[in-house]
C-alpha cells in the first residue's frame, strides 16, 4: 500500500519532508490515532463541506467537533456536510473514510483550526485505512499558507455550551 497518489504528488512537488507511518486497520481519525500510538491532539481530521459557492475542507484535531456556525462565520458562507457519494467523486484515489487532511492537494479551499498550531508533529490520513502521513507543523502551515485558519472546533464535551438556538 501507499498513500493517495494526489497527496503524494502534492507533497513531493512542494518538497515536503514527510514520513509514512503504517498502522493496523482503523476506520476513524480518533481510532486511528489510538491504534497508531499518536496523541489524539496531533491527529488532524478532514471534514468536507459545501455550499452554492463550492467545496471547503475543514481540518481539525481528531478529538474535536467542528463548529459549523464558527466556520460559516469565519468564511461568510452557508456550508453543510457533503454526501458520501460526493466524497467518492472528490477523492477518487482515497478509500472511503480516509480522506487526507490536505484539501489544497485536491484543489479545495481549506480552513484549518488554530488548535493545530499548538503541536509540533501532525499526522493525517494517507488516503487509506492503514497509513498516516507525519509532517512537522511548520511544513503543514507552509503548505496551507494563504488558506484561512481560526478557532473552528472544540472539545465535544464543550460543544453544548457553545450551541445556540438559531
Amino acid at each position: 500500500m501507499s498513500i493517495a497518489l494526489k497527496l503524494q504528488a502534492f507533497l513531493n512537488h512542494n518538497q515536503v519532508d514527510y514520513e509514512v507511518v503504517s498502522h493496523p486497520y482503523s476506520d476513524r481519525a480518533l481510532n486511528t490515532a489510538h491504534v497508531a500510538c499518536v496523541p489524539v491532539k496531533h491527529m488532524a481530521k478532514a471534514i468536507v463541506l459545501q455550499d452554492e459557492d463550492g467545496h471547503v475542507m475543514a481540518i481539525v484535531p481528531s478529538m474535536n467537533k467542528l463548529m459549523l456556525r464558527w466556520i460559516n462565520t469565519k468564511l461568510n458562507r452557508h456550508l453543510h456536510l457533503v454526501s458520501e457519494q460526493s466524497l467518492e467523486e472528490l477523492f477518487p484515489d482515497c478509500e472511503m473514510g480516509a480522506v487526507p487532511a490536505m484539501g489544497i492537494a485536491y484543489g479545495m479551499k481549506t480552513c484549518w483550526d488554530d488548535e493545530l498550531n499548538a503541536v509540533q508533529d501532525l499526522y493525517l490520513q494517507g488516503g487509506n485505512h492503514r497509513e498516516l502521513v507525519h509532517i512537522q507543523r511548520e511544513q503543514f502551515k507552509q503548505l496551507l499558507q494563504g488558506q484561512p485558519h481560526a478557532a473552528i472546533s472544540c472539545d465535544p464535551d464543550e460543544a453544548e455550551a457553545y450551541a445556540t438556538d438559531n
